[in-house]
């Protein structure tokens, strides 16, 4: 027997009872779709995780005081450990210091309370903040502890009736009783290392004449480090040599050392098992839906035994009738899934579209593997779930067949 008289055939028995096999169809369609949807939402939330450190440089680290040990058991960051630093660490290593405090802003009677951080001239690049307007915070500003200030729009936003931000260049705004001058407006950057986008920057040392009391200390350092350091030697550096001059309080050091790549993996490893997850629970329904093949087939078989047994009288070989169920349950898993495809692409679109809508930093996309996995998983339902109903089809004596009512 001709393929393409197996496949008409096969066709001719799909198509004998619509209904029903819209019914089988629904389960895998539903199950594809499930699955593409999932894991194109998981692929987004990778995309978005992973994105906020993109435009970050990763080779850095972020040193600040232990703060889960008492105030008295803390180690505390100065100029000193500065050069400490700096110098005694093998390797290329550049250290920026920062002074952080939350303080009211005010302008023109009205004042929020917010971020104000001392910093150094590089900063921006650092912590990945962006300019909009303006100018940033530069060497002659802390040389000359001027009272320049670079200030979020999120900021101005909620100080100030307008909203075109540009004309704020050059107003004055007080910040711990000094007036300072605007000179640079930050736009919202997606990815921000250690300030966020609520923030006003002062120079360093401008910064210390406002808090003197606060700034005895730094708040924390970012190390920046180079092609001839790991993060982990780096991080075990700088344990060892501030251990050694401040000791550790019960074996447990007194400064936190975070490195940015560590945690750009661990949240890789996350988003990858939450991607993979979601996809393994939607897969669930496709197994549910190769059931229902497998469970349509068997009546199907049930119910034509008599034409089995009458195409078996008239010289069809076991073969034959095998190829022919098979056929039927391929093709019904198969249209299942092609439906389910383009089901679960125009879901995962939509989706994808009204998170944008409402949030715009989302970054949906539709992995090109789960199509071609689904595509694949859709046919391996049909031969695997349509093989036994097949074989037991084409196991049928003839004669029996045909007594059959």
């Amino acid at each position: 027997m001709l393929f393409y008289d197996k496949l008409k055939l096969a066709f001719s028995g799909v198509s004998s009872n619509k209904f029903r096999s819209f019914l089988t169809l629904l389960g895998i369609i539903i199950g594809v779709g499930s699955v593409i949807l999932m894991v194109s939402l998981g692929s987004g939330t990778r995309n978005v995780v992973s994105g906020q450190f993109e435009s970050i440089s990763t080779k850095q680290v972020y040193l600040s005081t232990n703060w889960n040990l008492s105030y008295s058991s803390r180690g505390h960051l100065n100029e000193e450990d500065e050069s400490y630093l700096e110098n005694a660490t093998t390797g290329e290593v550049n250290i920026t210091p920062f002074y952080r405090n939350y303080q009211s802003v005010e302008y023109k009677g009205k004042n929020i309370r917010t971020t104000v951080a001392g910093v150094k001239a590089n900063a921006l690049d650092l912590t990945n903040l962006k300019l909009k307007y303006g100018r940033t915070i530069n060497e002659s500003d802390i040389q000359g502890r001027k009272s320049a200030v670079v200030i979020s729009e999120n900021i101005l936003s909620q100080l100030a009736n307008s909203s075109n931000y540009s004309k704020m260049l050059g107003e004055e705004i007080t910040i711990g009783n000094k007036k300072l001058t605007i000179v640079g407006i930050l736009g919202r950057s997606n990815s921000t290392l250690a300030l966020g986008n609520d923030s006003a920057l002062l120079p360093l040392t401008t910064y210390k004449n406002i808090f003197p009391r606060r700034s005895k200390y730094y708040d924390f350092m970012l190390i920046e480090y180079g092609n001839n350091l790991t993060e982990s030697d780096l991080i075990a550096q700088v344990n060892y040599l501030l251990n050694n001059k401040y000791g550790t309080v019960n074996g447990e050091n007194r400064f936190r050392i975070e490195g940015l790549q560590g945690r750009i993996n661990l949240v890789n490893q996350v988003t990858n098992v939450l991607t993979y997850l979601l996809g393994g629970i939607a897969t669930i329904s496709l197994l549910v839906g190769g059931i229902g093949v497998m469970n349509i087939m068997l009546v199907s078989v049930k119910e034509r035994t008599r034409e089995i047994g009458l195409r078996k009288a008239i010289g069809a070989s076991n073969q034959d009738v095998q190829h022919q169920f098979l056929f039927e349950s391929i093709i019904l898993s198969l249209g299942g899934g092609l439906i389910g495809i383009i089901l679960g692409i125009g879901l995962s679109l939509l989706a994808n579209y009204t998170i944008t809508h409402f949030f715009d930093w989302w970054q949906g996309t539709i992995p090109l593997w789960v199509i071609l996995l689904s595509f694949g998983v859709t046919v391996s339902i049909g031969l695997i779930f349509g093989f036994y109903p097949a074989y037991k089809a084409s196991q049928l004596d003839p004669i029996e067949a045909l007594r059959y009512e």
